[in-house]
């Protein structure tokens, strides 16, 4: 079972003992049955409810999510700012040739009003964004349609509405879109990334002016891989926006590729070869939260540069875009490969840290100063039994995965140099893994 859990071990046991401390001291134990209210809702929520619900049933529909959107299928906004509140919804119908369709209900008083419907295409939805992307202060819906067959075909349109008019004012194929402001000018444009395998790639940008216009297209990147796992746009410099594309080569490797716009032409700045190819997927990100994707690389640990590639416990090292055509490092961590865990090291034992070459994966991995020697950490699996004789002797457990029990001993701190009370500390997260 995954947990999905990230849990900082230094202090967590600490809060999580307290919190057990806490629960324990509760005398009060109460029917949950007996405390259990059927939710009511707010007078509007439950006219606009009921107002969706009879529109349905009339159309004999079923409400939609988009698959961008966990949190709501509905969505109310003033669309075309007239004070006036709207609701959008989507929704299928069956045995028809159309299944996705649309509908836009609008507040009149207390009540909810259907004004129109319209029909999407394919059988899923895939997103749903309300934003000015025409520059008149109006919310455009921007849908992404797909077909669950396919979901290498994806379809969006741009809609505007006005005065009870619904218009597409763009529809375009694509792989993902993004809306954002490539060019810096304060106007917003949507970018969209289409591919198909072996035969094409490209990225086109578009921006409204009485209609949208292409700004810059690029036509001739490489298609000659499996498909985009990552894609991800905002800052890639201090004062610069960008596109980094996170390629799968196979079932397993993959490689980036970095896309600037400047003076309104997009340019490839980091070319996915074999600059930023790694044996192992790994998804660019802000890693280090300073608002400035990084895109990550698998690095040996110092030592183990020659050794049979199979058996190497890689850091995944991370890089900043230096504005120009290269990388500079910015982070390390050790994630496992089977995503049970990340150990985090701090920026002062960055390029510092490295793995004993006698450690093994999924055995035993012992982290060490690479000046020192010194032993920072251990994470290493134990059966059940094991576990039982070492449980009191330093180690935590970090989790369980299937019939082994993985623990972690040390305190990921150094007393001889600097830092907060003297220590640097770094962390460890345990990620999917069962507690």
């Amino acid at each position: 079972m995954k947990l999905n859990m990230r849990m900082r071990v230094l202090g967590g046991l600490a809060a999580a003992a307290l919190s057990l401390f806490a629960l324990s001291g509760c005398t009060f134990i109460s029917d949950p049955v007996s405390q259990m209210r059927v939710p009511q809702l707010p007078a509007d929520k439950a006219s606009l409810m009921a107002a969706i619900n009879s529109s349905l049933k009339a159309l004999d529909g079923t409400l939609i999510r988009p698959a961008n959107d966990d949190n709501s299928s509905i969505f109310t906004e003033d669309l075309d700012r007239d004070g006036v509140m709207e609701t959008l919804v989507f929704y299928q119908t069956k045995n028809e040739a159309v299944v996705n369709h649309g509908m836009i209900l609008e507040k009149q008083g207390d009540t909810w009003v259907k004004k129109l419907t319209f029909d999407g295409v394919g059988n899923a939805l895939d997103s749903v964004d309300l934003q000015d992307v025409t520059g008149d202060g109006k919310l455009n819906i921007i849908a992404g349609y797909s077909r669950t067959e396919d979901k290498g075909v994806k379809g969006m349109v741009v809609y505007s509405y006005s005065g009870g008019v619904l218009e597409e004012i763009l529809t375009k194929p694509y792989t993902k879109y993004i809306i954002d402001d490539l060019n810096e000018d304060g106007i917003v444009d949507i970018t969209v990334v289409y591919f198909k395998r072996n035969e094409f790639a490209t990225i086109t940008t578009y921006q409204y002016n009485d209609g949208f216009k292409v700004l810059d297209e690029l036509d001739d990147l490489d298609p000659y891989f499996n498909s985009y796992y990552n894609i991800v746009s905002g800052k890639v410099a201090a004062n610069k926006e960008g596109i980094v594309l996170d390629s799968a080569v196979d079932a397993r490797s993959a490689y980036t590729t970095l896309v600037v716009m400047e003076n309104t032409k997009l340019r490839v700045a980091i070319p996915g070869d074999s600059h930023t190819f790694k044996d192992r997927r790994i998804v660019s990100e802000d890693i280090d939260s300073d608002g400035i994707i990084e895109i990550g690389l698998l690095v040996p640990p110092k030592g183990w540069e020659y050794f049979d590639p199979e058996t190497i416990p890689y850091f995944n090292s991370y890089y900043k875009w230096d504005g120009k055509d290269g990388l500079t490092f910015s982070t390390q961590l050790y994630n496992d490969p089977l995503d049970r865990f990340t150990i985090n090291f701090a920026p002062e034992w960055q390029e510092r840290v490295t793995v004993d070459t006698k450690s093994v994966q999924n055995k035993s991995l012992k982290f060490i100063m690479t000046d020192t020697g010194e032993t920072v950490a251990e994470v290493k699996f134990f059966s059940p039994v094991e576990w039982d004789n070492v449980k009191n002797t330093g180690w935590k457990l970090l989790g369980r995965d299937l019939d082994k029990m993985i623990g972690y001993r040390g305190e990921l701190e150094q007393s001889t140099i600097g830092g907060e009370d003297g220590r640097i500390k770094s962390s460890i997260e345990r990620k999917g893994i069962d507690e």
